[in-house]
């Protein structure tokens, strides 16, 4: 039977190149992010274009680049984009959303279109359970059902935009 497991690439320096590549396209992708506005005035509804590389390292590089790459995006996010307010609620988000994906791509019993949207909805979970914590219960309350569809909503597009990228990209195209 073949072994059908992602291998991340072999050298250290191939590994540090390729997660740094990875990162900056996360990067890149929040950057744009910010400059798309969205129809909703609730805090906290994002696309999550950043996510495409997280949950793209998820199913060709495995669960722990994965999460090497959720957390480098969120530190540099926001550095670049934030504040430190915002670096709690995006790294529970981030956090919660990764284990979710994690364990759902573990599992095998989920697409990636299913995994997104299993993440994007656990980001928005994890984000109000911090609100929840540190500003307000009923403000987390209100806002959970816009967050939900809107986790719902997003991260099907970003696994439709993943399911794409990962027919794009050959699969042994990261190892080194």
């Amino acid at each position: 039977m073949l072994d059908t497991r992602p291998t991340p690439p072999t050298s250290p320096a191939r590994r540090a190149a390729l997660y740094g590549a990875l990162t900056a396209l996360a990067l890149v992708a929040g950057y744009v992010e910010v400059l798309v506005p969205l129809p909703v005035t609730v805090p906290g509804v994002k696309l999550g274009l950043g996510n495409v590389v997280v949950l793209f390292g998820l199913e060709r590089l495995g669960v722990r680049p994965a999460a090497f790459l959720m957390l480098a995006k969120v530190a540099c996010s926001t550095i670049l984009f934030a504040n430190p307010q915002m670096f709690v609620f995006s790294l529970a988000g981030g956090v919660f959303s990764w284990a979710v994906m994690a364990l759902a791509w573990k599992s095998g019993a989920f697409s990636t279109i299913a995994t997104s949207i299993l993440g994007g909805v656990a980001h928005n979970a994890g984000q109000l359970v911090m609100v929840a914590l540190l500003l307000s219960p009923q403000v987390a309350l209100v806002n959970a059902p816009v967050l939900a569809v809107a986790g719902v909503l997003c991260g099907a597009a970003i696994g439709v935009l993943v399911r794409a990228l990962l027919a794009a990209v050959p699969e042994g195209g990261l190892r080194g």
